[in-house]
């Protein structure tokens, strides 16, 4: 398997290079059977890059400790799950399962298009192909994953990171890839309307729902993410501002405003050459991203080791860059808007602020991030940027944000007037009063939450109040119950009304947000065997503390009993593990999970004689809804892809066609 392994990767070389080179022939000399020839080579790579793939799952499985990446990431101890995690537990075989996903997405856009879109399929094809030839030259000279010892083999493998046994992390990270090499299709697209000048809408209808499916795995990425930092890292939070964190959620930012500004383009043909810039800027993110974990440069804890292969990236970034922006401009007459924006009170205006609130947060991020790379080469000293620095420049962005959210889809196009507000936004400002009052009247006496509370309501009464009335209108076209009227208004325009459930989870998440980073209680105990201790409104007994080995690891764990008002509410269990083949200690937290609160117990240290332990508890409220806030624009996200419903009357006129046509046949 080892030597199939590398063949595999020099045929997907050779496979995806000759892709790239026939396809920008065929595009420039217009032959049709070259261009075929390229895009079936890109699925005979795709079928190479499988085999590669399966043959590094094979060696890890089987424990084939002569293979370097095999005993890098994999030990004969650890459950058959996590040694098909370490397939993306290093770097080699990351940048495999990378290639993997994307031979996958250049197979899937190939069978999508082959009887569409002709005139940019070899434009296309060319740049997918050498996107994927540029993997496997990384896979093949610079870090291949099928590389053996000189000498003898070790009898056992290093194991993976113990932070990465962790169910979270079998499936966050394939999610996360498919949420960044989903951007190459689109990029790939607006690359081939450029080259082919091509430049009407057709290539913004093949990269809407390319970049949807970028952006729902990029939610769903990030956010298990968020989760698995949460629960195995101990900290008592969800979210630090990390640079690999940061880079998953920057193209994150690009995409959604990417989303947004073709509704513009598609209504009144303005922001095209706008369009192709976002486009550019979100792949490119997804390729900074991955030079931010590959080359070491910044410290994360989800970053990999200082690696030979940054400049190599960072030469790929440039390059691909210099490309995008040389088609940019040299297009850029033929890029210009239809229309004239004639009012700073219009939808186009409002999403036109919306796009650039989207880049000014991802400029501040992106800033905060590299800043510790310039100020080391400036300096000679790398300054780190923290939390309180992002929050301090993100909340008032984020929170203009969501006050667009509800604004935009219900401002009049061109030029609202006095009259528009009043229909469309009375009743919305009302609910946002009620809900700063209400906050207020629970106890909120710090300035941002109120605001952000105040704006939550306003949102989400705008969502009701838009529903309310397109239910009430069809009710009044059809003679229908209010719950079938809704239903049907809903599967009618599913992009429009998909929004607005995007937007309620939108709010849920906020909600969850606010609360859980301004109101969160934290207690650093230390107590003996039998004693209480108190945080917030509950009461823990500190019951025992337990030793066990495990094959791979010895454990300690504590028992604590836990009461609100005198009433139990279960029994907490925090862990340390330490792992044999690691020599830095594990914390497992122990968590209660409501909607109101989490409460949060980490096992901080104890004494030889297991009577004496120190505990760091969190008291964090409504940290649930702010995964259920997340799944609902997943959840909705996936219903945009679904066809509308059409009304029956067209379906009827449609069947009358269709049995006529076969009659006369």
């Amino acid at each position: 398997m080892i030597e199939l392994g590398r063949y595999c990767l020099l045929a997907g070389l050779a496979l995806s290079g000759y892709g790239c080179i026939a396809a920008g022939i065929a595009g420039r000399r217009k032959k049709l059977a070259l261009a075929r020839s390229a895009e079936n080579s890109l699925v005979a790579a795709f079928v190479i890059v499988v085999a590669a793939s399966a043959c590094l799952i094979g060696l890890l499985l089987t424990d084939e400790f002569r293979v370097q990446y095999v005993a890098g990431y994999s030990a004969s101890d650890i459950p058959t799950i996590f040694k098909f995690t370490a397939f993306w537990g290093g770097q080699a075989g990351s940048l495999l399962m990378w290639a993997l996903v994307l031979a996958f997405f250049c197979l899937v856009a190939v069978l999508q298009n082959r009887n569409r879109n002709r005139k940019l399929m070899p434009y296309a094809t060319a740049v997918m192909a050498g996107i994927l030839c540029f993997f496997m030259i990384l896979l093949t000279f610079a870090t291949n994953p099928f590389n053996t010892f000189p000498g003898a083999a070790p009898p056992d493998g290093n194991g993976l990171n113990p932070l990465l046994q962790n169910s979270y992390m079998v499936i966050h990270p394939p999610i996360l890839y498919l949420g960044y090499i989903g951007l190459t299709i689109p990029f790939a697209f607006a690359m081939a309307a450029l080259m082919s000048r091509t430049l009407d809408t057709s290539w913004i209808r093949v990269t809407r729902q390319w970049t949807l499916v970028a952006w729902i795995f990029l939610t769903m990425g990030f956010t298990l993410g968020g989760i698995w930092a949460y629960e195995e890292l101990g900290w008592g939070g969800y979210w630090a501002w990390d640079p690999v964190e940061n880079s998953s959620f920057m193209p994150w930012l690009f995409a959604t405003a990417f989303l947004h500004s073709i509704m513009i383009t598609e209504k009144k043909g303005m922001l095209k050459l706008w369009n192709f810039i976002l486009v550019l800027v979100a792949f490119e993110l997804s390729i900074f991203g991955t030079f931010v974990t590959r080359s070491g440069v910044i410290s994360s804890v989800h970053s990999f080791a200082l690696s030979n292969l940054g400049p190599m990236f960072a030469g790929f970034l440039l390059l691909s860059t210099l490309f995008g922006v040389f088609w940019i401009v040299r297009r850029s007459d033929q890029l210009r808007s239809e229309q004239r924006m004639k009012s700073f009170l219009s939808r186009e205006a409002t999403f036109l602020l919306n796009n650039l609130l989207f880049v000014s947060i991802c400029f501040a991020i992106f800033w905060g991030t590299v800043f510790p790379i310039i100020s080391e080469w400036v300096q000679g000293e790398k300054i780190t940027v923290s939390a309180p620095f992002f929050n301090k420049v993100t909340w008032p962005l984020a929170l203009t944000l969501l006050v667009l959210t509800g604004i935009c889809p219900l401002i009049a196009w061109r030029k609202a007037s006095f009259k528009n507000f009043r229909r469309n936004f009375l009743i919305p400002l009302t609910g946002g009063l009620l809900a700063g009052g209400l906050a207020l009247f629970l106890g909120v006496r710090t300035l941002i939450p109120l605001l952000f509370y105040s704006a939550c309501g306003f949102v989400a009464f705008c969502i009701f109040f838009e529903f309310y009335k397109g239910a009430r209108a069809r009710q009044g076209i059809r003679s229908s119950s209010f719950l079938v009227a809704l239903k049907d208004l809903t599967l009618m325009n599913k992009r429009r009304y998909g929004g607005f459930i995007i937007h309620l989870g939108i709010v849920v998440a906020f909600i969850g947000i606010i609360s859980s980073s301004f109101f969160s209680h934290e207690e650093l105990v230390t107590v003996n065997q039998g004693d209480e201790f108190r945080v917030g409104q509950y009461t823990l007994k500190f019951q025992e503390l337990v030793q066990r080995s495990d094959p791979e690891k010895d454990v300690v764990y504590a028992r604590i009993s836990g009461y609100e008002n005198h009433e139990p509410i279960g029994n907490f269990f925090p862990q340390k593990h330490f792992h044999h083949k690691n020599e830095q200690p594990m914390s497992e937290v122990a968590i209660r999970r409501t909607l109101m609160d989490d409460v949060y117990v980490v096992l901080s240290g104890y004494d030889e004689d297991l009577t004496q332990a120190t505990f760091h508890v969190f008291l964090n409220p409504m940290v649930q809804w702010v995964w259920i806030g997340i799944g609902i624009m997943v959840l909705a996200g996936v219903f945009l892809f679904f066809p509308d419903k059409k009304p029956a009357a067209r379906v009827r006129v449609r069947r009358r066609r269709e049995k006529i046509r076969t009659e006369t046949a």
